[in-house]
């Protein structure tokens, strides 16, 4: 799930490596880190492990979907690595 994936209870973050992208230029790739999290005021979920373990689940999902919407967008090579789905299994 790209480069780098982490997930918790209230963030998620991917980053992926954009090669030869339409809108980014130069003759390395760029790094590009998205994070998802709640705005506004910081608030500790709640809930038993398993409702604990959607959320996560729920964040990984939405930050891999925009990561794989801005590769495209972006026209990294392979889109970034990103698969069309997210693997929500732990490495």
């Amino acid at each position: 799930m790209g480069e780098q994936a982490g997930t918790a209870p209230n963030v998620a973050f991917v980053t992926f490596a954009c090669h030869d992208g339409h809108e980014l230029t130069g003759p390395t790739p760029r790094h590009i880190t998205i994070t998802v999290e709640p705005g506004g005021r910081p608030i500790e979920p709640e809930g038993d492990a398993e409702e604990l373990e959607a959320l996560k689940d729920a964040y990984a999902t939405i930050a891999h979907s925009f990561s794989l919407a801005m590769a495209k967008e972006l026209g990294c090579e392979d889109n970034g690595g990103l698969k069309a789905r997210p693997s929500l299994d732990p490495a």
